[in-house]
């Protein structure tokens, strides 16, 4: 009985030891954490002086060399803040809308360094710019005050900032932010047509019902005919609405996400075991082509492939009917099983939001005085690209080498067919 009763006290001491060691270690983790939150905190605060600073400075200057300085700390800053800010717990709402605020300021300095058009828009706005920090100073001194004075009850704070609750001091700080925003970096029209693009808000195709999404489901996949199928509708505030279609049959299982307006494929995924053995790269390529047209894109070129163990993966672009030109940004992926050269992925979003292509001429170029006597043209096609302004753009696409060196070095180069500007210089090798 005696031994009994001296386990269970040891047992009982034990647990209260532990219980005690636990808790000090939370606690020291909480303190730490705090300390650590509390440093980035106050390098933010530390930094939106010195922004504030900066764009202030940038109104004093009219030569090119001070001015130039000043929007380089705009730029510099602004990027640091978002740094110091992208681990900290506040209200998801406004990190997000403060980021897109600071990655706007950052980008209007960057761009103005390079413009005197950009620098003329940047003497405009630059007041209401600094005008609208020195406000968000006053509301982001307010909103981290208590913790940045050692609030010791940071449970509740860290669960006010990550609530959705009105209450919250961040929450509120967003409201501002995306005001800010609205007037001190408006979009443009290209950029408004990006925006609506990227939602799918253009799509004016009739909307369909549950039983004709899943009709739509076996006509471009009639292997899965037999299969047990579960439909959901999008939740309520997605980019667009579509059904979600899952399914399962024997060893494969997956899903396909088709648009409610139009019944669209948006994306296609299906798991299932793969074998070891490999068909050819071309065999693939001729059976992916095939596939495509099976399911509407009759009208799109391989650009690129990649492969894994299992699988390769090619990303095709649409073909513009009167140019003959590839549209990059009207793209679908396309993942298929190198085993039987069966379609087991496919994201079609890109080429649902085909982009609106306005005429344009096409300036005769003699590449022989365009590039130095060391590059020499190897290949060139026509692709519509994305200049600075989301404006899709003609180009000639070239493939150049440059022999300046013991190693030749290729590079693709979008050149505008109008203006001749160079949109995209990318090196290949």
């Amino acid at each position: 009985m005696k031994k009994t009763i001296f386990l269970l006290s040891y047992a009982v001491a034990a647990c209260l030891i532990f219980s005690v060691a636990s808790h000090r270690e939370n606690q020291e983790l909480k303190y730490l954490l705090q300390g650590q939150y509390t440093g980035k905190m106050a390098d933010a605060s530390t930094q939106l002086n010195e922004l504030q600073q900066a764009v202030q400075q940038s109104l004093l200057f009219s030569d090119p060399t001070a001015f130039h300085d000043s929007l380089q700390n705009v730029w510099r800053l602004s990027s640091d803040i978002r740094y110091s800010i992208a681990d900290l717990p506040l209200d998801r709402e406004f990190t997000t809308e403060w980021m897109n605020y600071l990655g706007r300021l950052g980008n209007s300095a960057r761009m103005t360094m390079t413009s005197q058009e950009s620098a003329e828009q940047w003497q405009k706005n630059v007041s209401q710019i600094s005008n609208n920090l020195t406000n968000f100073s006053s509301d982001w001194q307010i909103a981290t005050a208590h913790y940045l004075n050692g609030d010791t009850n940071y449970k509740n704070w860290l669960e006010e900032q990550t609530s959705n609750s009105d209450t919250s001091g961040f929450k509120n700080l967003s409201k501002s932010v995306k005001t800010y925003t609205e007037s001190d970096f408006p979009l443009t029209a290209s950029e408004a047509d990006h925006e609506k693009k990227k939602e799918l808000k253009e799509l004016n195709d009739k909307k369909i019902t549950k039983d004709e999404a899943i009709s739509r489901f076996y006509e471009m996949f009639p292997e899965l005919e037999n299969a047990t199928l579960s439909v959901k509708q999008s939740k309520k505030g997605a980019p667009y609405p579509f059904y979600h279609i899952a399914f399962h049959k024997g060893e494969r299982t997956g899903y396909a996400d088709i648009t409610q307006k139009g019944g669209h494929l948006l994306s296609y995924l299906i798991e299932r075991p793969f074998e070891k053995n490999s068909l050819s790269v071309e065999k693939l390529k001729n059976l992916a082509d095939e596939r495509l047209k099976e399911l509407g894109y009759k009208d799109v070129k391989e650009t690129d492939a990649r492969e894994n163990s299992e699988v390769w993966h090619f990303t095709y672009a649409r073909v513009e009917e009167k140019t003959k030109a590839k549209v990059y940004a009207d793209g679908v992926q396309v993942k298929i099983a190198k085993d039987t050269g069966e379609i087991v992925g496919l994201n079609g979003v890109e080429y649902i939001q085909k982009e609106k292509l306005k005429p344009q001429m096409m300036k005769k170029m003699n590449w022989d005085e365009f590039f130095t006597n060391k590059a020499t043209v190897v290949n060139e096609d026509l692709a519509y690209v994305e200049n600075k302004d989301f404006v899709e753009r003609l180009c000639y696409e070239l493939t150049v080498r440059v022999n300046s060196s013991k190693v030749p070095h290729t590079y693709k180069v979008l050149v505008d067919t109008e203006t001749g500007e160079v949109i995209k210089n990318e090196k290949l090798s």
